[in-house]
């Protein structure tokens, strides 16, 4: 908490004027009526009140005082983040040629007459490309559980096309995990992709054509081993392909995989359980052509307005100029982004941004920028003992031109936009039908006050530039106030074992993160560590660390647990809401950023339990009783059912795999 400041003066209005009533009997005796209607009273009160200004002024001086303490400190206020989503750009037809949207294409929210547009920037460049397919294989799920799979079954692409080529998408009879497998030459990660599909009417039996018993996914190389990450079925025309229709699928970020003897990024129609029990398939559907094409594509954006080659002025050749940006605050700059100065006749050179010009030499071409109100200073000179002057920090030349080569302005919560809101294209782009977000924009934050700057000044003085214990790195890289970031632990490893000394000069950070939605499913893909934070949390720990100290940033090691739970649903209760509010508390538990005990993220190295998991699902209204739980541990695609205590290293944490519910009536007797 931030230093105590104490009241040097606390009496009221009130006090100031009661006070002044009772010296009135010393003073004045034959005063005797007290009344508010009095005309002296009026008086006493208008003096009351300007007493009590000056008070409030005089107890101000604490908080400057200490302001300027912070200000001496270096202490400035942090910048606000900017909220981040991905966006989908649908064509408006499949093209034959690859079609690249820009980087920083500007995307918003609709203006309305009370609210501007909320702009967002596209991060990189998005190449839409026209899928290769170049493999087509089934493959036929184990008869029983624990028997080996076999192994993926080669169809050429050759016969797609010639008449009466027919194709059993999936065995016959029809098992959970029989699985279709197309394999594209080139990377369609993120990509809007088309299937066009002929098929025979009404082969795939059994099934509700609204909503088929099947998951498309992607591969993708992961750590932990849960390779195959779900893709969002957008369009189904062919009923389960139970007619000739478009399939269109929104694709995770995909890898390179070797299967049966082909090298693709691959995707798969995996047969999976129904929601309703009896509309599985009977028999396989069958195809006879099948095309695939590109009508998207989706990239990360950043809620952000980009100024570029913003004049500032010209240099007079004077020490510590000072030059303003038009447009604040000013979001943490990245690469490309500076001060440009253009002696006259030369061309521009960049500069460097710098925290302070403590380090700075006389021909450093150096410059700071106070993000919050955009001022921009370079180095001024000092007048030293001897009587010279000393310059920290080269001098733009008299008469140079000087400009910022790109700032981004915006960031702040009014950026963390719901789905579905960011549908209009700033800019037209040939071939582009339409814009959409289909996830939240999260992380989004304003600008840090002065009052919680106060809260950071005495662990800035605890510190006094340098990390030495682990609660050091942590406060650290909270302080970095990059939104991204949920959680951070710093442990360091031991030499050898569990009984063994700690590692010398060896330490990790462990970073969670910041997710949307983080109290349902997180996929994996969601908590790992984007390089350019991992990068970022590196260089402001390089200005703290010990010289000897080797940091290494990495992600904990997640333990992905799935849970199998029967209930038994309470008479007044709807077995649909039971099974979702239970399934909704099994994923808020046993979750990385706000499961746990506390609801803070599960505890780092803590152990699992199964009457952890009884006691969580005890608060679900309409649970009569819970008849059987069975916890497993998820790697890859192995299962392996945990009995009794998982045991949890103290750089591990729970995630939730998939969880199985099953909700029945209460059994009556």
């Amino acid at each position: 908490m931030g230093l105590v400041t104490r009241n040097l003066d606390d009496r009221t209005f009130q006090d100031i004027v009661d006070e002044a009533k009772k010296r009135i009997a010393a003073n004045c005796p034959e005063w005797t009526d007290h009344n508010v209607s009095d005309p002296g009273i009026t008086i006493v009160e208008l003096f009351a009140w300007m007493t009590e200004m000056i008070l409030y002024r005089m107890n101000q001086v604490p908080e400057k005082n200490y302001i300027k303490f912070m200000e001496l400190l270096g202490l400035k206020l942090r910048e606000p983040e900017p909220a981040r989503t991905q966006v989908t750009f649908y064509l408006s037809a499949p093209q034959a040629q690859p079609l690249t949207i820009p980087v920083h294409t500007e995307v918003a929210t609709v203006r309305t007459e009370t609210r501007a547009s909320v702009i967002f920037n596209t991060d990189a460049d998005l190449v839409v490309r026209p899928p290769a397919l170049a493999a087509l294989l089934t493959r036929r799920a184990p008869e029983r559980p624990g028997d080996k799979a076999p192994g993926p079954e080669e169809h050429g692409l050759q016969y797609l096309g010639a008449p009466g080529f027919e194709l059993a998408v999936f065995g016959d009879p029809t098992r959970v995990d029989d699985s279709l497998y197309l394999g594209f030459e080139n990377d369609l990660s993120r990509h809007v992709l088309g299937l066009e599909i002929t098929c025979q009417v009404a082969t795939g039996l059994g099934i509700d054509p609204a909503n088929p018993p099947w998951q498309w996914e992607g591969w993708q190389e992961v750590d932990n081993g849960q390779n195959w990450q779900p893709a969002v079925v957008e369009l189904d025309e062919t009923g389960g392909m139970n007619q000739s229709g478009l399939i269109r699928l929104r694709l995770p970020h995909l890898s390179l995989r070797e299967l049966a003897g082909h090298r693709a990024y691959w995707v798969r129609c995996r047969v999976v359980e129904p929601l309703v029990s009896g509309t599985n398939y009977e028999r396989s559907p069958r195809i006879t052509r099948i095309a695939a094409n590109s009508w998207g594509g989706t990239v990360p954006a950043t809620h952000a307005s980009i100024f570029r080659q913003e004049t500032l002025g010209r240099s007079d050749g004077s020490p510590g100029q000072v030059f303003r940006l038009q447009s604040t605050p000013v979001l943490r700059r990245v690469k490309g982004e500076t001060v440009e100065i253009r002696p006259p006749g030369q061309d521009w050179e960049p500069w460097i941004e710098v925290p302070d010009f403590g380090d700075s030499g006389p021909f450093d071409r150096h410059f700071t920028l106070d993000s919050a109100t955009g001022e921009l200073r370079f180095g001024p000179a000092l007048r030293l003992p001897d009587g010279s002057a000393r310059s920290y920090g080269a001098l733009p030349p008299r008469g140079a031109e000087i400009r910022f080569s790109a700032y981004r302005h915006g960031g702040g919560l009014i950026g963390n936009v719901q789905a579905g809101t960011l549908t209009i294209l700033k800019t037209s782009i040939p071939y582009i039908d339409r814009v959409y977000n289909h996830t939240d924009a999260y992380g989004g934050r304003d600008a840090e006050t002065i009052e919680l700057a106060q809260l950071r000044a005495p662990h800035m003085l605890r510190i006094r530039g340098r990390a030495v214990t682990a609660s050091d790195y942590e406060a650290l890289t909270e302080e970095l106030a990059d939104a991204r970031v949920q959680r951070a632990r710093c442990i360091q490893p031991s030499a050898g074992g569990e009984n063994q000394g700690p590692l010398a000069g060896q330490i990790y950070l462990l970073l969670v993160p910041r997710v949307p939605r983080p109290e349902g499913r997180i996929p994996a893909e969601n908590l790992r560590i984007p390089e350019d934070l991992r990068e970022a949390v590196r260089r402001h720990l390089d200005d703290y660390r010990l010289l000897t100290v080797r940091l290494n940033i990495r992600e904990p090691e997640y333990f992905w647990v799935s849970a199998e739970v029967s209930v038994a649903a309470a008479p007044s209760a709807d077995p649909q809401r039971v099974r979702a509010d239970v399934e909704s508390r099994l994923y808020a538990f046993l979750n990385p950023v706000v499961g746990g005990i506390a609801g803070d993220g599960w505890s780092f190295g803590r152990s699992l339990y199964p009457s952890d998991v009884y006691t969580s699902l005890q608060g679900v209204r309409g649970i009569e009783y819970i008849e059987t739980l069975k916890l497993y541990l998820v790697r890859g695609g192995d299962r392996s059912e945990i009995s009794g205590r998982l045991a949890i290293p103290a750089h591990g944490l729970i995630a939730s795999a998939e969880h199985r519910v099953n909700v029945h009536p209460v059994a009556t007797e």
